[in-house]
């Protein structure tokens, strides 16, 4: 697609309906130009498919499983549909996989002592808590975020503490994987949290959405498809924004969402703050309705309170190389 400067900037948008109006005014200016190189983009041609997700109710006529999430095999935004779909059904449609995962979550989020886990990330030196415990609460929130089955591929990603103490502006970094799969370095002393919320204290807040924020990347590191050139690329809807493109602002924003439900904790991911970060490096421009899709102001436009939690409605579920600046 070819990449349009006409609203290039020195300063990135202030608001998200700043970046709105840009996106409109965009829009207009090249509706038939994008038209066109869609209708002229070549189809990525690696048998990635076309849908993810399940379809249907099990057991009722018309059923079709979810297909198997394989390395590298798919779409970007069809990995982002998939998120969305399983997402959205809420406590009530984890998996046998997601409710143990759910299980310890709820007992770690229940532990209002000194030492629990929830408490220990809460305080000024992140290394209170083990890199293994940080391990473990990733693989549970992967768990219950991003569920495989048996016979998926299985993403599995590291973590270690930086001591970063210098440099302020650095929060976190995730690798992409290579020979020892994907990694989080977080700095033990730098966080950014804009609240607490009940028994989640600030900081603890701002550690857990950067961890979502990496597993968002790990997730499209893992399972999108690398295709180039095409319509729907992996520059496009992936690497574009160091990482934060199309697809990522999908699924962060599911989680964002669906977060007070699940996990009984409203969590900024700061996603408009990571396209103003990486304003420069915008090539392929989202359509209006993409954008509006993204609900980029949800977080901070939305009040939340004890009865957004599922847990309030007695809700268990039923159910069967490279670096980046995160």
């Amino acid at each position: 697609m070819t990449t349009l400067t006409s609203l290039y900037r020195e300063m990135p948008p202030d608001t998200t309906d700043e970046f709105l109006e840009m996106i409109t005014e965009l829009e207009g200016r090249r509706k038939s130009q994008r038209l066109a190189e869609k209708k002229n983009q070549p189809v990525c041609t690696h048998f990635c498919g076309d849908v993810i997700a399940a379809e249907g109710i099990s057991g009722h006529p018309g059923y079709r499983k979810r297909a198997p999430l394989r390395r590298e095999g798919h779409h970007a935004l069809q990995l982002a549909d998939e998120v969305e779909s399983r997402i959205s059904l809420g406590k009530c449609g984890l998996s046998s996989q997601q409710n143990v995962a759910y299980k310890t979550w709820k007992t770690w989020r229940k532990d209002n002592s000194a030492d629990s886990l929830l408490q220990r990330l809460d305080r000024d030196d992140g290394r209170n808590v083990t890199e293994p415990e940080m391990r473990k609460l990733i693989n549970v929130l992967s768990g219950l975020l991003f569920p495989t089955t048996s016979i998926d591929d299985k993403m599995k990603v590291d973590f270690e503490w930086q001591d970063w103490s210098e440099t302020p502006q650095r929060i976190a970094t995730y690798y992409h994987g290579n020979k020892g799969g994907p990694l989080i370095s977080m700095c033990c002393f730098n966080q950014v949290g804009d609240e607490g919320y009940d028994n989640l204290g600030i900081v603890a807040s701002g550690r857990i959405a950067t961890i979502l924020n990496g597993l968002v990347h790990a997730y499209l590191d893992c399972y999108a498809c690398r295709c180039k050139g095409v319509l729907g690329s992996f520059e496009e809807d992936v690497e574009q924004l160091a990482g934060h493109g199309r697809a990522w602002q999908r699924i962060a924003g599911s989680i964002e969402r669906w977060s007070p439900r699940i996990l009984g904790y409203p969590l900024d991911i700061h996603r408009f703050d990571s396209i103003v970060l990486n304003w420069y490096d915008w090539k392929h421009w989202p359509s209006r309705r993409e954008v509006e899709s993204w609900q980029l102001d949800y977080y901070a436009t939305t009040e939340f309170d004890e009865s957004d939690s599922d847990d309030e409605k007695g809700g268990e579920g039923e159910g069967g190389g490279e670096s980046e600046e995160m």
